[in-house]
């Protein structure tokens, strides 16, 4: 019987034979010596390599071919070990136990290329070094621990490192970078960019199955928000599809689910192709609830035709409702349609800005003026960017804290002569205060923290009788900055969605009251009455659809932060509304609808969790629970997708053009997804998957990483 030489490849196997040729056999006591030798020879291997020990002692050292004298010189036999089975010789990994061929032709190049890649030889990833530690422990006692150095786990932070913090894959090149961490730890293995980057990409695909495996089996319904977006430097377009759902815990969850190249062009049947084929690989294409996306013909086009893929019975009123417009983005297009009259008013404040930020000497000057009229100058004048109506509402109310240093400097700076008149200031305040209202509503629709459904209806009704109260002004740019206004609003928000007002009516301190209260004296009672019935009968539809799905929910202990914001015009009607509404008797209840309707409403002023509210105090009413859990995740903005491309513009920059679409997107939902702290544990079966792609070859551009297959 023959078995691997325990030697080093040095030629130590011949201190250790007794003899040779055929039939000579392997002195015991020699076998013994020469095992210590092979420990120290693989010390990365102690634990996981089978000792030679356990070899027969009549083992003979020769090659696989039989009636051989060669000896097994190759190093490969210090983790590899000959056996005959059935007639035929096979080399058997020592840590897999994987058999491969031996023969006169073989050679072991084979085997070599085997233990490179062994996943069962690399679980260790290095050596562990046993540390003390002190913490300071209660009362000021100093608490001795134990740490062990982890090769495994130092690499996997390394990479979730370059991801969280968008370094360069090269930093492991970097000689510094290499010092650095040597310094910290000397028995750290540092890789080379090629092993890095094909850790990240490792990682990703082994967490991205086991998320796709989750939605197999989740049940409820799952909230979509999509982008498209084309990255300077490389000329290609990426889609980011973002999903939104309450889990089974009860807690509210956001995160990148895709970063997806898509090639151009970007029509509406490419964008529904490549939305489709994202749906069906995470097997959320019969539990969507909603999608969301900004207002643009593709995107239409695309929600048109994307019901013809999709098992529309399996959908919420027959996918009717699937289509949801991005709030932020409506909300600019009308205010750029008003700012579209404004700008000869605010033109003088606009002008002073940009002569005082055009270049340092300035700004310096205009430092020293505010120091010299002790005003504190905390935050620096910056010029807007007109097509951006934030950055000019931005840059207005910068300006009105500073009239007086524009004031000084007007006397004593002979080239600065465009600076603002009392008229244009006092414009500029007026200006200012409106736009408040749109940015600060933006700002809180575009949160992913905290619910937003329930607020869409009550904020845009907010705006729209703002609008209607501007055109009253004594100004006439602000009156036909209203008339542009409300044009716009009428065009995408004459019907509220349907979605957003029974999410509204789920807030248990507003229910069907709120819209009694608003659509009164926003559009008459007889239209009011009209609108009302119609939420009503979207809402009994959507309980009857709910009604045999109805399923039990574990307790659970949740909080979602839900923002508070500053008294308005809906509100005040609202309250008036509550105040004078007459008290109606109850009547028989027939459904938990009607239960639920005709219970008082909780007090508006309440700072509510609502996600908590239909968690607990809404197990009354489990069909009204279960369309809550669906409802209440739904965004009103696409924000979440577009808060990628902020990343992406990073992660792609001129230093990393040349990153492939799948790398691009391992980057991108492995950042995500760590911040979103979706990773969880880094089990065995995961490190199994990222130790099998650790090649070193260069990873050339390839196009067919598309998720769409070009004809």
């Amino acid at each position: 019987m023959m078995h691997r030489s325990l030697a080093s490849q040095d030629g130590a196997e011949g201190s250790a034979v007794a003899g040779s040729g055929n039939g000579n056999s392997v002195d015991p006591s020699a076998s013994q010596h020469a095992t210590p030798t092979s420990q120290v020879a693989t010390p990365t291997s102690q634990a996981a390599t089978p000792t030679s020990q356990a070899a027969t002692p009549t083992s003979q050292v020769t090659s696989g071919r039989a009636g051989s004298k060669r000896k097994l010189t190759s190093a490969v036999w210090n983790e590899m070990e000959s056996k005959l089975e059935n007639g035929e010789w096979k080399a058997e990994c020592n840590y897999c136990h994987k058999k491969f061929a031996l023969g006169p032709r073989a050679g072991t190049t084979h085997l070599r290329s085997h233990l490179d890649s062994c996943p069962a030889r690399h679980a260790p990833m290095g050596p562990k070094q046993q540390k003390l530690r002190l913490t300071k422990g209660e009362g000021g006692k100093v608490n001795v621990e134990n740490i062990i150095f982890d090769q495994e786990k130092a690499r996997k932070d390394l990479a979730l490192m370059i991801c969280e913090h968008e370094y360069p894959l090269s930093i492991v090149d970097h000689s510094g970078f290499r010092r650095f961490c040597s310094s910290l730890q000397p028995l750290f293995k540092m890789v080379c960019r090629n092993t890095i980057r094909n850790d990240i990409v490792a990682m990703h695909s082994a967490q991205r199955e086991k998320m796709v495996n989750f939605f197999a089996t989740f049940k409820h319904r799952v909230a979509i928000t999509t982008d498209l977006w084309t990255s300077g430097y490389q000329k290609r377009g990426y889609m980011a599809v973002t999903a939104h759902y309450i889990d089974d815990s009860w807690n509210l969850k956001s995160f990148l689910m895709r970063f997806a190249y898509v090639p151009c062009p970007h029509s509406a049947e490419v964008i529904c192709e490549a939305l489709y084929e994202c749906l069906v690989e995470w097997h959320l294409e019969r539990k969507i609830s909603t999608i969301t996306l900004d207002n643009c013909t593709s995107n239409d086009k695309a929600m048109d035709i994307l019901p013809d893929k999709l098992d529309t019975s399996s959908l919420r009123m027959n996918g009717q409702l699937m289509h949801m417009r991005c709030a932020a983005h409506i909300l600019n297009l009308i205010v750029k349609d008003g700012m579209s009259v404004l700008e000869h008013g605010i033109e003088r404040v606009r002008d002073s800005v940009a002569f005082w930020s055009a270049t340092p000497k300035r700004h310096e000057k205009f430092e020293k003026m505010a120091k010299t009229l002790n005003i504190e100058y905390n935050k620096r004048i910056t010029l807007d960017c007109k097509t951006r109506w934030n950055s000019t509402y931005t840059m207005i109310s910068i300006a009105v804290q500073y009239i007086e240093i524009f004031e000084k400097l007007k006397a004593r700076e002979k080239k600065f002569k465009r600076c603002p008149t009392k008229d244009d200031w006092k414009f500029a305040k007026e200006i200012c205060d409106r736009l408040k209202l749109f940015f600060d509503i933006t700002e809180l629709f575009s949160g992913t923290k905290y619910v937003t459904a329930n607020l869409f209806f009550p904020k845009v009704i907010t705006i729209r009788l703002a609008i209607r109260k501007w055109g009253n002004s004594d100004n006439e740019l602000i009156q036909k900055m209203s008339e542009e206004m409300k044009d716009k609003f009428e065009k995408y928000w004459k019907d509220i969605h349907g979605l957003m007002s029974v999410a509204t009516v789920l807030d248990p301190r507003y229910k069907l009251n709120i819209l009694n209260a608003l659509y009164g004296p926003l559009y008459g009672r007889e239209h009011a009455a009209t609108e009302i019935e119609k939420v009503r009968k979207l809402l009994i539809g959507l309980v009857k659809q709910y009604k045999d799905e109805v399923e039990g929910e574990d307790t659970w202990d949740a909080y979602v932060a839900e923002p508070v914001g500053e008294e308005d015009e809906a509100m005040k009607l609202y309250d008036l509304y509550m105040s004078s509404r007459p008290t109606v008797p109850s009547s028989s209840i027939h459904t938990e609808l009607d239960l639920y309707l005709e219970e008082a409403c909780l007090p508006r002023t309440q700072e509510l969790d609502i996600i908590t509210w239909w968690k607990v105090s809404g197990s009354r009413f489990p069909t009204l629970q279960k369309l809550a859990r669906d409802i209440l995740p739904i965004p009103i903005t696409s924000v979440a997708s577009d808060c990628a491309f902020s990343t992406s513009g990073r992660v792609l920059s001129a230093h990393r053009s040349r990153l492939t679409p799948n790398v691009a997107e391992a980057l991108m939902c492995m950042q995500a997804w760590s911040r979103a702290d979706m990773l969880g544990g880094w089990d065995s079966t995961l490190f199994a998957t990222f130790q099998s792609v650790l090649e070193d070859d260069e990873e050339e551009m390839d196009e067919s990483t598309s998720i769409i297959t070009q004809e």
